[in-house]
């Protein structure tokens, strides 16, 4: 472990140098992961994995579609937002089987000016790794 220089201070005309320690390896950050118990685990629609996960960036497909018809650039008209919340939705008439497949929503806030959590399906939004590899592709 290193010490770095944090700042200085005075002190009743005494000056003193506040040092602060730094990890000598890159602290890498602890995966959480969640699971679930499906509702109806041998249905014949099957569960998918969600296509984005938590804090992913992303940001609305209607949005980007708007700046690349007028050709402008996205990011000084619309924010990117991240993803804070997940559901699996179910869809089932009986207690016994799905009638659809399950699908994920996806929750982001911000939109709007607003803070309360605001819920998107999977093709309304697009992830910001998503655009950068488009751009790379042309």
């Amino acid at each position: 472990m290193s010490y770095t220089e944090f700042q200085r201070l005075d002190c009743q005309g005494i000056p003193t140098i506040e040092y602060r320690a730094e990890p000598t390896e890159p602290i890498v950050p602890e995966r959480i992961q969640f699971d679930f118990i499906p509702r109806f685990p041998h249905d014949q629609y099957g569960y998918s994995e969600p296509k984005y996960v938590f804090p992913e960036p992303v940001i609305l497909v209607s949005q980007w579609q708007e700046c690349q018809d007028n050709q402008y650039d996205f990011f000084d008209y619309y924010e990117v937002y991240y993803i804070c919340a997940l559901e699996l939705v179910e869809y089932s008439l009986t207690r016994k089987s799905l009638y659809e497949a399950p699908s994920w929503k996806y929750g982001i806030r911000g939109t709007n000016g607003t803070k309360e959590l605001i819920w998107f399906e999977e093709n309304e939004l697009i992830s910001i790794n998503e655009i950068n590899s488009e751009d790379q592709e042309f």
